[in-house]
């Protein structure tokens, strides 16, 4: 395949990710059609089957461009890694913050993967993939931070940031939560949690 031919076809799967981005987001997994989402993309039907297989695979996809690549990936290339341990975890959750309003459709998307996996083995094992590889991410933060844990409690902490992450994520619809907590109050309460670890040790 030539570079131009390759440039196309990443471009084409770049259309079909946002489009389903989009429309997972707007109406949810199971009302968004296959059709729909190759009409918004701009593609053949068939070219969505070519890069993604199925519907599911397509939605775990989207979860990981939109999880890792653009979520996890882009928050680490922005920390500043000389930060002290409190501003460089405000830094990060900063980053969430502004990911979810930037991106309301992540809500859904979310959402839509849990509930599919919860009768669905297949996307269940790959939910929990990419729940390792955003506590990889996270556990990456934590080991510059240099705190008094040993690698259990990493790994503990990490669970609990990852915890808070989706915290802010079920409580970003206002229909649900109209007064969800701020950036200000998850900070105050990390800084709790540092604290903590400090006098524990």
């Amino acid at each position: 395949m030539s570079k131009p031919q390759a440039a196309n076809q990443d471009e084409r799967r770049s259309a079909i990710l946002q489009a389903a981005f989009t429309l997972f987001g707007q109406v949810g997994y199971t009302k968004a059609t296959m059709k729909e989402i190759a009409a918004k993309a701009g593609v053949a039907q068939g070219l969505i089957g070519y890069h993604f297989n199925t519907k599911e695979t397509l939605l775990v996809e989207v979860v990981r461009e939109w999880m890792i690549n653009r979520g996890m990936n882009e928050a680490l290339q922005q920390l500043d890694v000389t930060a002290p341990p409190a501003e460089l975890l405000q830094q990060a959750l900063q980053h969430v913050v502004e990911f979810r309003s930037t991106n309301p459709e992540w809500f859904t998307l979310l959402i839509s993967l849990w509930t599919e996996s919860v009768n669905n083995e297949k996307l269940a094992l790959e939910l929990m993939k990419l729940y390792q590889e955003m506590k990889s991410g996270i556990r990456l933060i934590i080991d510059r931070m240099e705190l008094p844990l040993d690698e259990t409690e990493k790994e503990t902490f990490a669970a609990l940031i990852q915890a808070v992450f989706d915290g802010l994520t079920l409580q970003s619809p206002v229909l649900l939560s109209s007064q969800p907590l701020s950036h200000e109050q998850v900070s105050q309460g990390i800084g709790w949690m540092l604290s903590g670890m400090k006098s524990a040790n």
